[in-house]
């Protein structure tokens, strides 16, 4: 974001600017109000809902006033325009969050999406007080979401072909997911400076529980993560012939990486590996594929199964690093490689960040997520190579996919595409 800098022998520091603002009394006590309010903004919902107050913490919070002050009053006098925008941030895009996420959750974009729609009928659909929505509706215009027209509310022409009605079940499922974390993330100076987790993730029955609803989350947008891993797979394709080729899926999640490579040639056989729980949610998509015949499940800790020696072609790993502790991942890798034959490549998905570890900062925000929940680390293509050689997969190249990117390794036995890896 540009208010802190990291130089290379120095490491980081703050800006001129950023520090000048910084030593504002009046500038810290506006922040020091807005952190009031980030528990008090999850309740956002029962707000438009109801109309009123909302009680949090043994108080009374106007959580709609907030909005009106955030979105539709003038805004603060800052120091300086660095100084603006880090209050907007800082303030709004909480705000900004939990607008979208009341939107999804009230059905909001579901209706609008149809077409532009009165406050009183969109009042009447979603069952919310019309004072209470004109607040919403009013954040999200300053968000450059919707607008108001002659015939009601609808969306701005950017937001009408971003959230049309094949991508908006993404986002209704997406936006919501950021709720189990908000608390987690609330805490964040606990994490950092006590090492005390909210969400704690290692915790068995608490990573049971998330770790099931985000499967039942990505089953709902299988069909928007099945373009992206059939491209992976494409890709793969393009390296080694698959025919006959034996796949293992680890921590498959909805089975959508492996349900790809199980499409992308009629003979594959994949294995999908990952708990009891989260297999039940493959099932049906391997069902509806008609991939059944040429699967196996296989219930079972990632960390703790024996893989075998020489059994698969092509072993993938969808976006799991981030969640297993860093000291166990040199012996996983050293377990996954053993089960790799001759020719055979490690597909790992996900943020890679770049080699500073300085960004990108969707990336970074996903590694902030994984701490606060004390999981593991989003990590860098040096960061792999350092894992993967000492196993023998000596050979490893990072690959730009829509959305995210994969990092293909082997043990130098295999041609790379004539595609252009990630920078």
């Amino acid at each position: 974001m540009g208010f802190v800098h990291l130089e290379e022998g120095r490491g980081y520091s703050l800006p001129a600017s950023t520090a000048a603002f910084l030593r504002d009394e009046a500038f810290i006590a506006g922040l020091r109000e807005a952190r009031r309010w980030w528990h008090p903004l999850a309740l956002l919902p029962q707000a438009v809902r109801g109309g009123g107050p909302v009680a949090w913490g043994g108080a009374s919070w106007d959580v709609l006033g907030w909005y009106r002050a955030l979105f539709l009053s003038p805004a603060p006098s800052t120091p300086s325009a660095e100084a603006r925008d880090f209050h907007d941030r800082f303030a709004r895009n909480p705000a900004r969050t939990l607008a979208l996420v009341t939107a999804a959750e009230l059905d909001v974009l579901v209706k609008l999406v149809r077409g532009p729609v009165t406050l009183d009928a969109l009042t009447r659909d979603v069952g919310a007080s019309a004072e209470a929505l004109e607040v919403l509706l009013g954040a999200l215009a300053a968000m450059g979401i919707v607008q108001a027209r002659e015939t009601g509310w609808g969306f701005t022409e950017a937001a009408g072909r971003a959230l049309d009605a094949q991508s908006l079940p993404y986002f209704q499922r997406a936006l919501p997911a950021t709720m189990a974390y908000w608390e987690a993330l609330g805490h964040l100076d606990e994490a950092v400076r006590e090492q005390r987790f909210r969400l704690d993730l290692r915790d068995p029955e608490t990573a049971r529980r998330i770790y099931q609803e985000n499967a039942s989350r990505i089953s709902s947008i299988f069909a928007s993560h099945l373009r992206l891993s059939r491209q992976a797979a494409t890709l793969v394709k393009s390296m080694r012939p698959l025919a006959q080729a034996r796949v293992l899926d680890v921590g498959t999640g909805s089975g959508v990486w492996g349900a790809a490579f199980g499409l992308v040639d009629p003979t594959t056989h994949v294995t999908y590996l990952d708990s009891p729980h989260v297999l039940d949610a493959v099932r049906p998509h391997l069902a509806k594929l008609k991939l059944e015949a040429r699967s196996e499940l296989w219930a079972g800790d990632c960390l703790s199964v024996d893989y075998g020696e020489s059994r698969y072609d092509v072993i993938l790993l969808p976006q799991i690093i981030p969640a297993l502790p860093p000291s166990e991942l040199p012996s996983f890798f050293a377990r996954l490689a053993r089960a790799l034959r001759p020719g055979g490549l490690l597909l790992i998905s996900g943020y890679l960040l770049t080699d500073r570890r300085d960004g990108p900062l969707d990336a970074l925000y996903f590694a902030l997520r994984r701490y606060v929940t004390n999981e593991g680390d989003v990590l860098s293509l040096p960061e792999f190579r350092a894992l993967l050689g000492p196993v023998g997969l000596t050979d490893a190249r990072g690959f730009d996919m829509p959305i995210q990117q994969v990092v293909i390794a082997h043990r130098g036995d295999v041609a790379w595409p004539d595609v252009a890896p990630s920078a």
